[in-house]
């Protein structure tokens, strides 16, 4: 079954509210990682999509700590010698007892400094801390059936790299390797100004178009499940075609049910996407650098990131914990690609 919800992260409490209206514009439901007896502090905006149950908290359990621990553990084994600059313990940042699975403490001595507080919160390098945190949402995810949402492109710039287990060489933009990962932009999505909506207003069009929504989310899973999985060229071209303009189609008429705000300017969404050379070349017309954004139609758009070291490794079926959404707030960033791409480069080499 498709996932109806979205997963934030990196952080507890949303940065912005006006993510999550954006978010709840696609998503059935906002979920985020909470500690027990922990109280976020939330503006009254999100504390009445709380009450609708429009957001909802997740408590941690054993199966999720220790799944965690077990994958970070093997990121870190495969990674003992090639350690990316990002990962080079610098500043101190706090995880919550709640949200680590107790094998971990042994462990640490050889992956870096730490120590735990009165209050029990361990206290790691900032770098390091962020990886398991990467480790936790996606496993969370994966248990629950969710994909995962951020507005942090920082955040969500890295985040592949331990999606994927480090799978990425020391040369991110060989433009003749066999896979990369990529960025797929759909514009025109959100509207800008969508944190100045009430949640009264907001949750009345949630329910009233339901069905616009789904059609759109699962246009868009669909595509990129698709470009996915294309190895061969007699599977690309137009039947790829075809799973852009259902997308377009549906949104479309997504902007078409948005009443008052159809003619606010809006903002585009965009995920990552492991896609080979073939399924890139028949999306992008050939195109010499696949390092180039590339409109395809209708707003939509595709560039890669960074190439894959070993594309075999790539997961051929993509999961909710694989599948990771941005929508910026903040600004209107159009080539998500180069953006993230620096953003990598500087994570992997600094």
């Amino acid at each position: 079954m498709k996932p109806d919800s979205i997963l934030y992260y990196p952080h507890i409490e949303f940065k912005n509210e006006a993510w999550v209206k954006s978010s709840l514009l696609l998503w059935d439901h906002v979920y985020r990682i909470v500690p027990e007896n922990y109280i976020p502090n939330d503006s009254d905006e999100i504390k009445k999509l709380v009450d609708e149950d429009l957001v909802r908290n997740i408590k941690l359990n054993d199966q999720d700590r220790g799944e965690t621990f077990d994958e970070f553990l093997t990121l870190c084994d495969r990674l003992e010698n090639h350690l990316p600059a990002g990962l080079i313990p610098s500043d101190e940042e706090r995880i919550h007892p709640e949200k680590i699975d107790s094998r971990l403490y042994p462990y640490l001595d050889l992956i870096g400094e730490h120590f735990v507080d009165e209050e029990k919160w361990l206290h790691l390098s900032k770098e390091l801390a962020r990886g398991y945190m990467f480790k936790l949402s996606q496993v969370v995810a994966r248990f629950r059936n969710l994909n995962r949402g951020t507005d942090d492109i920082d955040a969500w710039s890295i985040n592949p790299f331990f999606c994927e287990n480090g799978n990425f060489g020391e040369f991110l933009q060989d433009p003749e390797s066999k896979g990369f990962l990529c960025s797929v932009t759909l514009e025109d999505v959100i509207p800008e100004k969508i944190g100045t909506v009430g949640s009264k207003e907001l949750i009345q069009f949630i329910k009233s178009r339901k069905d616009e929504r789904k059609l759109l989310r699962d246009k868009f899973d669909e595509l990129t499940s698709h470009i996915a999985k294309v190895s061969n060229i007699q599977h690309a071209g137009q039947l790829s075609m075809d799973f852009v303009n259902d997308l377009i189609e549906s949104k479309e008429q997504y902007r078409k049910s948005m009443d008052s705000w159809r003619e606010i300017k809006a903002l585009p969404i965009s995920t990552g996407v492991p896609v080979s050379l073939t399924a890139l070349s028949a999306l992008a017309g050939n195109n010499a650098n696949p390092f180039n954004l590339k409109i395809v139609a209708g707003g939509l758009a595709i560039g890669a990131i960074c190439c894959y070291a070993d594309f075999y490794r790539v997961k051929k079926r993509r999961d909710p914990s694989y599948s990771s959404y941005l929508i910026q707030i903040d600004e209107l960033c159009r080539n998500v690609a180069k953006a993230s791409r620096v953003r990598l480069e500087e994570f992997i080499n600094d």
